[in-house]
């Protein structure tokens, strides 16, 4: 039964005085659903856990009969962006750069199989006339065609590699560009005057914190070094992923791997584990003076082959066009990031000065 064909009723809870009923909302309809990482209860949960209790932050759930057949988070905001004051809902974050760091990617909604989740969930922002635009980041398979609203849309890259190409062809290096093998090339060749390079996976979850504390320290020098502040200057990001990395390593769900030869440390890489997919999450390096060395590219070069030796699906560099991920991958996905506002005067005139703008 198609979603148009159901009576549905909306329920918005506070997920953190009702935290027990959105766990039990979130897992049940969760092995009903196509989901990501970033969508799954392990990622939400620990969300949850590490968000300020005064968050605001709504679970929107779909009923129809009794049955849960979609939710979401909302987090919903107030005030002036581009010169409009409104009231705006975020998709699965907060609306406030500081915990959305994160970046939840590959972003949905939780809707049950066989159903039609845009009819769904159209009805379900159509419910919420509170709230005047939609802000949803990153998504996969969203798409809400209706004359009830306008529509901004802006698209990003998530380049992987597919490893059954590499188990395929027995040399990964036949894959990648020719540029970017000869420097893989020389790079590990001025590595290996130091001895063999090879790649340790984190054996147990004491490993693993010992390998995210050294990541965390290579990363924080070279951004510091580049006048930023780095990821992990943001307490949250740290202590988000310190959690995550405490409930799920030990369930196969995140991995960190070392990559080094006798004499030194050449880098970090930090994983999740999901469907039989790496996702590259968060990366450490070493860097030296000398551009022969390339810590970057041989850490992922390294570890891309282990995991096809390991037999998983596909490495998966997420989103961005940084250079490396395009040279080193053998396919893409398309995400979006919509704005979907109510056609309201307000939204009207807000559209019209995009236009003359050159910004619709």
């Amino acid at each position: 039964m198609k979603g148009r064909d159901r009576t549905i009723n909306i329920l918005r809870l506070n997920p953190f005085i009702n935290h027990s009923q959105v766990e039990v909302y979130w897992k049940e309809l969760q092995n009903k659903s196509r989901v990501s990482f970033f969508n799954s209860w392990s990622w939400i949960s620990c969300w949850l856990e590490t968000l300020p209790k005064d968050s605001n932050l709504e679970l929107i759930v779909v009923r129809s009969s009794n049955e849960v057949i979609c939710c979401f988070f909302l987090g919903i905001t107030q005030g002036i962006k581009n010169k409009f004051y409104k009231k705006r809902g975020y998709l699965n974050s907060l609306g406030d750069y500081h915990y959305d760091s994160l970046v939840v990617e590959y972003n949905s909604v939780l809707c049950k199989e066989g159903l039609d989740s845009e009819d769904i969930l159209k009805r379900a922002l159509d419910s919420l006339k509170d709230i005047e635009e939609f802000r949803l980041p990153l998504t996969v398979d969203i798409n809400i065609p209706s004359d009830d609203y306008f529509k901004r849309e802006e698209t990003y890259q998530a380049y992987w590699t597919d490893l059954d190409k590499i188990r395929q062809e027995s040399d990964y290096s036949k894959l990648i560009s020719k540029n970017k093998r000869s420097q893989i090339k020389r790079s590990l060749k001025e590595y290996e005057k130091q001895g063999e390079v090879a790649l340790e996976f984190a054996c147990s979850l004491t490993k693993a914190k010992d390998f995210f504390t050294n990541l965390e320290e290579l990363h924080q020098k070279e951004w510091t070094k580049r006048g930023e502040p780095g990821a992990f200057s943001n307490p949250f990001f740290k202590e988000f992923h310190s959690r995550l990395i405490e409930k799920c390593f030990n369930n196969n769900e995140v991995q960190l791997a070392r990559v080094f030869t006798p004499k030194e440390d050449i880098g970090y890489l930090y994983y999740f584990i999901h469907n039989n997919e790496i996702l590259f999450y968060q990366s450490g390096f070493n860097y030296k003076q000398s551009n022969l060395y390339r810590p970057g590219l041989i850490c992922h070069y390294i570890a891309t082959k282990a995991c096809a030796e390991k037999n998983y699906l596909k490495y998966n560099f997420l989103a961005g066009d940084a250079q490396y991920k395009k040279s080193l991958s053998t396919n893409q996905d398309k995400l979006n990031s919509l704005v979907i506002s109510r056609k309201t005067i307000k939204s009207q005139i807000e559209q019209l000065l995009r236009k003359v703008g050159g910004k619709a």
